[in-house]
């Protein structure tokens, strides 16, 4: 099923059809009655080049908030640098927090892979597993220039960042327990995760001097201790994780790819 995108736009020859045709988009042409121009109906499409002209954006953008920054790095910056026309950026990724977002939760994603392969996640429980993804996060926030780019997109888009369906993946990881409450409390406690997470980032651009291994504890403490769990349990739990993940290394390149390995 296609989605309209333009509806009408007036095409005096093919050259632009062709031009069109390699930014990944499929087009109809209808005959006016009296005149040679055609109007051509553009709509979105599933065909490769457009998720190749989707991929190159991404991947430039990540380059280019490394090296710039988020705050600092123009559409007309990225057009040039991914080789590609300036309106295929909204077209893309609607607004610029949401390019942000992606770039954010590929970076997320590489870090729980790479995670799961080094660390071999079939030696731990579902639950301490879902600890070291999220506990990862803070780890990833001492790299300045991550932490920064968070902090500007955020800056941007107060609402950015964060996807709530994956945040609550993340919560029901933590523990069997949060799968019994109601949608409505899951909810909730899902916004509560994400707004703590938004606020440390804040928090961390005023006070670098901060232990983030201090404020990933707390917010595991206040986590686990919804569900029941004591607080001399909570704090086994997050030493116990915390040991596992100082034995690694986090590394991020310029361009925002993640890199683990053991020290």
């Amino acid at each position: 099923m296609y989605i309209l995108h333009y509806f009408v736009k007036i095409c005096y020859n093919f050259t632009t059809v062709h031009r069109l045709l390699q930014a990944g988009f499929k087009y109809i042409i209808l005959n006016e009655s009296t005149t040679i121009r055609r109007r051509m109906i553009i709509m979105s499409t599933t065909y490769p080049v457009g998720n190749a002209t989707k991929h190159k954006i991404l991947t430039q953008s990540k380059l280019l908030f490394h090296q710039k920054g988020y705050a600092a790095t123009t559409y007309t910056d990225i057009s040039t640098s991914a080789n590609v026309n300036r309106a295929l950026i909204p077209y893309h990724f609607q607004s610029k927090p949401i390019l942000g977002k992606a770039v954010f939760q590929e970076i997320l994603t590489q870090t729980h892979t790479k995670l799961d392969t080094i660390l071999d996640m079939s030696q731990f429980s579902a639950d301490f597993a879902g600890m070291l993804h999220l506990m990862s996060f803070y780890y990833l926030l001492q790299d300045n220039t991550f932490a920064t780019f968070c902090t500007q997109v955020l800056a941007d888009d107060s609402n950015a960042l964060f996807d709530h369906a994956a945040e609550q993946a993340e919560l029901l990881s933590l523990s069997k327990k949060l799968s019994s409450i109601s949608d409505e409390e899951l909810s909730l406690l899902t916004h509560m995760h994400i707004g703590i997470k938004q606020q440390m980032i804040q928090y961390l651009t005023n006070h670098t001097d901060t232990d983030l291994k201090t404020i990933a504890k707390m917010h595991l403490a206040l986590l686990l201790s919804y569900i029941g769990q004591s607080r001399k349990k909570c704090d086994e739990l997050i030493d116990a994780a915390c040991e596992v993940l100082d034995m690694l290394s986090f590394q991020i390149d310029d361009t925002f790819t993640v890199s683990i390995s053991f020290r």
